[in-house]
């Protein structure tokens, strides 16, 4: 019974943490390390979840398109890109 007041105890102190700002840097730096982990940086996955998340048309052949389209636009973005440099500073900036 112990546990279960001590966890709740330190689910409040997090959630206090995280909605007064004190874990931001934390949490910008775990983005960080998530995106470079897959291949990404914050304006490649940005253009990609932009770009693919909502169908323009609900055709299935325009969806195939605009999905490699944001994923060729957003993969010159991350590492390895024609504007790998670019997106990184942009990153650093959000």
């Amino acid at each position: 019974m112990i546990q279960l007041v001590l966890y709740l105890l330190l689910q409040v102190v997090l959630f206090l943490a995280w909605v007064s700002g004190y874990l931001d840097p934390y949490q910008k730096k775990m983005q960080e390390i998530i995106l470079d982990a897959m291949g990404d940086n914050k304006v490649s996955y940005g253009l990609k979840m932009s770009l693919t998340g909502k169908k323009l048309i609900e055709d299935e052949n325009f969806s195939k398109i605009q999905d490699q389209l944001g994923s060729e636009l957003a993969g010159n973005f991350g590492k390895g890109g024609i504007g790998e440099g670019v997106g990184n500073v942009l990153s650093k900036s959000l």
